[in-house]
């Protein structure tokens, strides 16, 4: 079972994700959000996240191709959360499609990411509508927590989740919530 945690802002935080198991080290890369780093601290993340055995993930929010590809190129990043994103990416890079269940997924390169309309926001997936999609590999997230993940898993079956509020206290990641939805997410499998 894949996790992702998303919305890193520090290498610290970053490093103990790693080392507790998280896959995936999520940083929002486009200026103007309340998780944004800049790309100086986002290089610092990508070697804490890689030195502790996890994989950065780019995120990025309407920008344009060529500058994911030059972000990415910087960090030294190969995975690309984009949101708006029109155009084709560089073939090198993975990608990980939002709530695109028909997304042409490239096996073992590129990943599905189902997600409420307002990501980030804290706001729960509606687990009584929720239609699973039929490609694989896809991630699950909106509004999870370490208290409602195994639920999550058990009546969807993805691959893997995507937790940031949920794993959040005053709006800065708690290692104490990372830890138990590591754990909770561990112990479903």
């Amino acid at each position: 079972m894949l996790i992702k945690i998303c919305g890193i802002q520090d290498a610290e935080t970053a490093a103990f994700a790693a080392k507790e198991g998280v896959d995936f080290i999520g940083m929002i890369l486009t200026p103007g959000f309340r998780r944004s780093v800049p790309l100086d601290e986002a290089k610092k993340i990508t070697e804490a996240a890689r030195e502790n055995g996890a994989t950065p993930v780019g995120v990025f929010v309407s920008e344009s191709a060529s500058k994911i590809a030059s972000a990415c190129q910087f960090l030294g990043i190969e995975i690309v959360q984009a949101y708006g994103l029109s155009e084709p990416l560089p073939q090198q890079l993975k990608r990980i499609f939002i709530n695109e269940p028909n997304a042409q997924l490239r096996p073992h390169f590129d990943l599905l990411l189902m997600e409420t309309e307002k990501p980030g926001t804290g706001a729960q997936l509606d687990f009584e509508s929720f239609i699973p999609p039929q490609v694989q590999p896809w991630l699950i997230a909106g509004g999870l927590t370490p208290k409602n993940v195994k639920t999550a898993l058990r009546r969807f079956r993805p691959n893997g989740v995507d937790v940031s509020s949920g794993v959040e206290k005053e709006g800065r990641k708690s290692r104490e919530l990372i830890f138990k939805l590591i754990h909770e997410v561990r112990n479903y499998e």
